[in-house]
This record gives C-alpha cells, sequence and structure tokens, in this order.
C-alpha cells in the first residue's frame, strides 16, 4: 500500500483510537529495506503473505506514521530488513546500518545468517566502525527455504550467534516456530535459551504466534514470562483474550511492547479461526493470497475491517475496558506498553 492510498476506512482512528493513545508512540516491529535487493520472486511465492511486501524505506515508515498515527509523535522505532530467503542478506543489513547512522532514534536489529553466523557477527562489526551499533538481532525460518511449520528454531539460530548475542547483551526479536509458544517444543527452547543465555532479552513477535487463541492462553499458564529477559510484542495479535490473559496480572505490563509490523500492518484484516476452516485471515481488500472462498464465506465482516495495526490497538483497549482499567492505572498502562517498555530494550 503506497501512503497516497491510505483511509481510515471505518472512522477507527479518528474516532476512537486517536484520542485514547498516548501522545507519544514506540513501534517496536517494523520491515525495511530498500528496492533492488531481492533476488527474482517467482509467482508461486508471491502468493505467500510473506512476499506481500519486499520493500519499504524509511521515507515512506515516516509518511504512513504522519498518517496513520495523526496527531502522535513516533519517539523510537525497532527495525530490521524484511527477510523471505531471495534477500541479499548483506544489502539489507547495510540500509540498517545506514538508517542507524542518520537518526538516533532508529534502533536497527540486524537480519541473521541462519547458518553462518559469523557473517551475522561481521556485519555487526561493520556497523561499530562506522559509530553505530546492532541493537539486536532478527532471525528467520524463511532463509533456510523452508516451512515454519516444519522448522525448529534450532535450525535457523545458531549457537555461535548466540554465544554472539550473549556476550553483546543483544535484543532477539523471534518469530517462533511451528505453531508458535503454544507448543511445548517451543516453550522447552525459550526456557532452555533463558537459562543459558540470561543477557540475551527474547522479545516473542506477534505474542509469540497462535493459530487459535487457546494456544496463547495455554502458553501464559507457564512460568516462561517469570523470566526477566522475555517480552511480548503485539503486532498482527488481535484477539481480545490475548490481552486480557496478560494484562490481568500486572506484573505482565511490563512485557508488553506494541509493534506495528508495518507494512505488514497495514494489510485491512484480522486472524480468525473456526472448526470449520481452521486459522484464516480475512481482509477487506484483495492481496495475491487470498481466497476467495474465504472471502465469500466472510464478505459481512470485511466491510467492519481496516488496517491490522488498528484493530490491534482496539483489541488492547477493548480487554483494558472489560478488565477495568481504568484513571490512573491505565494511563500508567498505555504509557508502558506504547512507550516505556519499548525504549527500555537494548539499554
Amino acid at each position: 500500500m503506497s501512503v497516497a492510498q491510505y483511509t481510515d476506512h471505518i472512522g477507527l482512528w479518528e474516532k476512537e483510537l486517536k484520542s485514547w493513545l498516548p501522545e507519544r508512540i514506540f513501534d517496536g516491529h517494523v520491515h525495511l529495506s530498500p528496492p533492488g535487493i531481492m533476488r527474482p520472486i517467482s509467482e508461486a511465492r508471491r502468493r505467500e503473505p510473506l512476499l506481500t511486501f519486499t520493500s519499504y524505506t524509511w521515507e515512506q515508515l515516516r509518511e504512513i506514521y504522519r498518517l496513520a498515527f495523526s496527531g502522535k509523535q513516533v519517539v523510537g522505532v525497532i527495525g530490521f530488513p524484511f527477510p523471505p530467503h531471495e534477500v541479499d542478506i548483506d544489502a539489507a543489513n547495510d540500509y540498517i546500518i545506514e538508517l542507524m547512522s542518520v537518526d538516533p532514534s532508529f534502533r536497527g536489529f540486524a537480519l541473521a545468517d541462519p547458518v553462518d553466523a559469523d557473517r551475522t557477527i561481521r556485519k555487526a562489526a561493520e556497523a561499530q566502525k562506522r559509530g553505530v551499533r546492532f541493537s539486536g538481532v532478527k532471525p528467520y525460518f524463511d532463509l533456510l527455504g523452508k516451512s515454519n511449520y516444519v522448522t525448529t528454531m534450532p535450525e535457523f539460530i545458531p549457537e555461535r550467534l548466540l554465544e554472539f548475542m550473549s556476550s553483546e547483551s543483544l535484543v532477539m526479536m523471534l518469530h517462533t516456530s511451528s505453531t508458535g509458544m503454544g507448543d511445548p517444543e517451543d516453550q522447552a527452547y525459550v526456557r532452555q535459551l533463558c537459562e543459558r543465555y540470561p543477557r540475551i532479552k527474547v522479545v516473542l513477535a506477534h505474542l509469540g504466534r497462535y493459530l487459535q487463541v487457546e494456544q496463547f492462553l495455554a502458553f501464559m499458564e507457564t512460568d516462561i514470562l517469570d523470566y526477566p529477559s522475555v517480552f511480548l510484542e503485539m503486532s498482527s495479535a488481535t484477539r481480545i483474550e490475548a490481552y486480557e490473559r496478560v494484562l490481568e496480572e500486572e506484573k505482565h505490563w511490563s512485557k508488553l511492547i506494541f509493534g506495528t509490523d508495518f507494512p505488514f500492518g497495514l494489510i485491512t484484516g484480522v486472524e480468525h479461526w473456526t472448526p470449520e476452516t481452521g486459522p484464516i485471515f480475512i481482509s477487506r481488500d484483495r492481496y495475491a493470497w487470498s481466497d476467495p472462498s474465504i472471502h465469500g464465506r466472510f464478505s459481512h465482516l470485511e466491510e467492519k475491517l481496516t488496517y491490522n495495526t488498528y484493530h490491534v490497538i482496539e483489541a488492547f483497549k477493548a480487554a483494558t475496558e472489560k478488565l477495568g482499567i481504568d484513571g490512573a492505572r491505565l494511563d500508567q498502562l498505555k504509557a508502558q506498553v506504547f512507550r516505556e517498555n519499548g525504549l527500555g530494550l537494548g539499554k
């Protein structure tokens, strides 16, 4: 989506979210890469959601902030490259280094080579020679050319990389494998990671991921969030029940970090699940990966949709209302989640 196409489809921003959000926002999850650094992408790959976007520049991001969050100030950003296996990893990380060099509010994360940790380490050294430092690392399964559901996290997160990250006290933005943090194997991996490398802060992207919200609720019954190094990032997750479960224990308020996942957060849709369809994504607009049968079945819901990042905020807001969090406590919570928790990462 170009910024020229921005519209407040259902008035959600102007009527509800704009007056509710804090004046200053920290965005803990964006993808940034310049055009021209991807190898040829097949037609089949173009039909995968991951390939909805393959480039987004700092200038485009600042402009969409001006429109989508009008009246607000974005005081900081965590950004990393687009991670499909067609990407030129070195060129992608060079762009992140360039952005760190020109804007101190930008915290760059290096896209990690899944099999060559030394490549990532060398790039970190190049950044330091330019007077900047990666705040974290983004490992990703697709760089192996395999499905998320048949890849385990040790396959794309080398031990050598973990040792380096620990020595530098870096943050990991972790897109979990399998079905997400409801999977006992993912839970075991993150628990072991926290115990062996407590200096690595682990941010579980998309609330750790879930196909059904019950999987997230099962994860919340574990002790994993009790590790000081574990955090939850909100992008893509639009189920009210998930935020209710996090917020009902005030000790978790310092763990939750707002992120947009721009430009993916500009997709006009939300996750959905029914016993008949299983996990799906319903959307107002049509994309290369859209399923006509899904649109036909859920057309009555599509007209109520707008940008995914707005629905994330809407779900969080609804959870605070259901829990009766208001007044000074609500102000404190919003300040933490939409600014302070993210600003504290990498410090």
